[in-house]
């Protein structure tokens, strides 16, 4: 068993020939919205534990079917609704706990992908948070960037290399996280207020 971004198929076609007999792709991304609502409701059966609705359809918007935040909504929705003696998960627990859980997903989730690249890959990591997304486009990003053409697309290469961007088309790159362009504005908005 093989995965990766999705441009595995064509990695492992420019590496072995014919290797489209060899191995089966399928493709696994997001979920879709019923099975997204499925696997944010089912661990609540046989609780007691509800969920409002509304809070649910805020929850899905807000996951965008990404399998671990909807794991980790329904941790922390859980921990404060069943720590505070309640049974039911509503939207004005959301709202109140939804700073935390983005605090918790910059921390253990996107810091370790960010603090772990040199200065000039995150320098322009940051310089794309002025570019329209999706997708990162290369030539928004050399209007956005100090850095020459060519520096750009070097770092560019390269960030993907490190398995942060992954080239969708010619000029095109998307995040491999899902919303990691609102953390690097996070990232960026924190920084400048220091």
């Amino acid at each position: 068993m093989l995965c990766g971004l999705p441009t595995l198929q064509t990695n492992l076609l420019r590496a072995r020939t014919y290797s489209e007999r060899m191995f089966r792709g399928e493709r696994i991304g997001t979920l879709a919205i019923e099975p997204a609502r499925e696997a944010f409701l089912r661990p609540l059966d046989g609780t007691g534990v509800r969920a409002d609705p509304d809070l649910v359809a805020a929850v899905l918007e807000e996951v965008q079917g990404y399998a671990y935040f909807l794991q980790l909504w329904g941790w922390e929705l859980w921990e404060v609704t069943v720590g505070s003696g309640l049974d039911l998960f509503t939207t004005d627990i959301l709202n109140a706990i939804q700073p935390l859980i983005y605090d918790r997903l910059d921390e253990d989730f996107y810091a370790g992908r960010f603090d772990s690249l040199t200065p000039a890959l995150q320098d322009l990591l940051l310089d794309s948070t002025r570019c329209r997304y999706p997708p990162l486009r290369t030539a928004d990003l050399q209007r956005a960037t100090k850095k020459s053409s060519g520096n750009t697309n070097v770092v560019l290469g390269r960030l993907a290399d490190e398995g942060v961007i992954y080239r969708i088309q010619k000029g095109q790159y998307e995040y491999t996280a899902p919303k990691f362009h609102d953390y690097l504005q996070r990232r960026r908005k924190a920084l400048r207020s220091d």
